[in-house]
């Protein structure tokens, strides 16, 4: 009698284990192989039949990789140990160039160390300020190399700057107070073009 409930208690932990999922998530990891392959002066650019562009540059002390999908307000941003190891990935706005949403950090064997939200802090977001745009009659496109929204805390407040061109030589700007939605400053700037 002893041993079939040995026997039974050995099947049943058995077939626990079987529940058991294990970690078979890969981690990501820069392919040091094809870019040492086809980089030009430490950078190896691509453009996929979407036209979403990917720029890859670095050396064997880290590599970073940028993909840019052509539609979209943000881009993916990611950095890699120079063992090729997924370090660091996040999206910026592609406007401004400031932090968006989650990013998240990774130890070299691909363990998650450190996760942030930068909108956390932030009662408005892009969509807010291009309604404010909007309201206000403001044309804002990603053609226009001047045209770019950035944000930033201030005495610890939420700012958003936005700028963009309405004259040749005449840059408007304008900030946005993040807690209210309100303009708190408007002005602008002259530039010279070089020929």
């Amino acid at each position: 009698m002893r041993s079939v409930c040995v026997v039974i208690i050995c099947f049943y932990f058995y077939s626990c284990r079987g529940q058991i999922k294990p970690n078979t998530a890969q981690m990501e990891r820069f392919d040091i192989t094809e870019f040492n392959a086809h980089k030009i002066a430490g950078e190896f650019n691509t453009t996929l039949s979407d036209g979403t562009w990917i720029s890859r540059f670095g050396d064997k002390s880290g590599y970073f990789e940028k993909i840019v999908p052509p539609k979209t307000w943000f881009y993916t941003y990611k950095e890699f140990y120079g063992n090729g190891s997924l370090k660091l990935e996040g999206t910026l706005f592609k406007k401004g160039d400031f932090q968006a949403g989650t990013w998240t950090e990774f130890d070299e064997r691909g363990n998650k160390m450190k996760e942030i939200n930068y909108d956390q802090q932030y009662k408005l977001n892009v969509d807010s300020i291009f309604k404010i745009l909007r309201e206000k009659g403001i044309a804002f496109s990603m053609d226009d190399v001047f045209n770019s929204i950035k944000r930033g805390m201030i005495n610890s407040k939420g700012i958003w700057q936005v700028e963009w061109k309405i004259k040749a030589d005449r840059v408007e700007r304008m900030q946005i107070e993040d807690n209210t939605g309100k303009i708190v400053k408007q002005d602008f700037y002259l530039f010279q073009a070089d020929n």
